[in-house]
């Protein structure tokens, strides 16, 4: 009775989550395609799912540095290609093309979801039942505008109008401290909650394609990330929430579930206000060994998760081995969207994750990367903790 009031205590100090991109935590996140929701063994179980706090028998502290420079659908090679018109004399162009450059802008703007990502550093202590936090965050989302000059026929677009196609810019900077509590409810079921509080600067704002200020040929995804996130200036902080449920079902099978944006909160920026959508996980492990694992977390819905009116719903599945008596692993996985026409490959919006692990007695250490379906490199993680026994 006294585990249930204090988790129903903190389960109603605050009424919203803050998200902002989709995100992994830790190297091992990364290289099982993010699917961890159920099964989780060191620090990141206070962000993924605080649930599975309740199982932790020993402390564990650890840090772990980790990027993602996302590009949906080869957004920035697209982007690239125009750039290499002189966008600003759209009118002298000949008619033929004018209907190519159209037909590319089109299919950019189309999309409507651009570039996203994040950069952060994360230092965080658990134990029986809790853990603890602190983080530095910078993530950005660009998105292209709607524009209705493609309504036009060729010859009646303006410089001005390719001038009035713009993207949006959102970034953020800001500290993280969290607190987390994972108790078991019934036997089989354990719930958690982590509470949140932020504190640091947004920005948002619009600049046209022809902004050779902004949009130049040859810049990598992650510069426009960075450009975006290191202008934050809006000061902001808030407490925020994450709430989460582990069921073990035998010796191979738990099943983990993350509640996110609970209350659909909302973000004031500069330009507009902004909802976070109910985000909700399911995940499973299959582990029918102790040196094997078999992992899959999926969306229930589909979700606008980079705000832009189009909806993803993220696949994840992962897959690891351990050798010399789990001294050492191999992991592998990939996270697709079920709501794209393609489900992997370069056409899709799919990212590939690699990694290993190490098991050095006290100290373990994990490596991951990321990659799109072209082969990029475009994610990295790497995480170190130690074992207080």
């Amino acid at each position: 009775m006294k585990n249930l009031i204090v988790f129903l205590v903190l389960f109603n100090l605050a009424a919203s989550l803050f998200s902002i991109v989709p995100a992994y935590f830790g190297a091992r996140s990364l290289s099982l395609g993010y699917s961890t929701t159920a099964l989780n063994f060191d620090v990141n179980a206070i962000h993924i799912n605080p649930a599975l706090l309740a199982a932790v028998k020993y402390g564990l502290s650890g840090y772990q540095y980790q990027n993602s420079f996302m590009d949906y659908k080869n957004f920035a090679g697209h982007l690239d290609d125009i750039l290499g018109y002189n966008l600003k004399n759209f009118e002298s162009f000949p008619t033929d093309d004018k209907k190519a450059l159209l037909g590319k802008l089109h299919d950019l703007f189309r999309s409507k979801n651009g570039l996203y990502g994040f950069s952060s550093s994360v230092p965080g202590y658990i134990s029986r039942g809790y853990g603890v936090s602190y983080a530095i965050v910078n993530t950005a989302v660009i998105n292209p505008l709607e524009s209705d000059i493609f309504n036009k026929e060729a010859g009646n677009i303006t410089n001005d109008d390719i001038a009035s196609l713009g993207m949006n810019f959102l970034g953020l900077h800001y500290k993280q401290v969290s607190l987390s509590y994972g108790m078991s409810f019934s036997r089989g079921m354990n719930v958690g909650v982590t509470l949140h509080y932020l504190d640091g600067e947004l920005t948002e704002y619009n600049a046209s394609i022809t902004d050779e200020n902004v949009f130049t040929a040859d810049t990598a995804v992650s510069t426009y990330l960075e450009d975006c996130w290191g202008q934050a200036a809006d000061k902001f902080s808030r407490v925020t929430m994450d709430f989460g449920i582990s069921v073990n079902f035998g010796a191979y099978f738990n099943v983990g579930v993350s509640v996110k944006n609970t209350w659909n909160p909302k973000i004031q920026t500069a330009n507009r206000e902004i909802t976070l959508n109910k985000r909700v996980t399911a995940g499973l492990a299959f582990t029918p060994e102790p040196q094997w694992g078999i992992y899959l977390d999926l969306d229930i819905a589909p979700t606008d998760l980079l705000f832009s009116g189009e909806k993803m719903q993220p696949l994840s599945v992962g897959i690891e081995k351990g050798f010399f008596r789990n001294k050492f692993f191999l992991r592998a996985g990939f996270l697709t969207d079920l709501t794209g026409k393609y489900f992997i490959g370069e056409k899709s919006d799919v990212l590939y994750g690699l990694g290993c692990g190490f098991n050095l007695g006290s100290i373990i250490v994990d490596a991951a990367i990321g990659l799109d379906g072209s082969g990029s490199i475009n994610n990295l993680a790497i995480s170190g903790f130690f074992i207080l026994k």
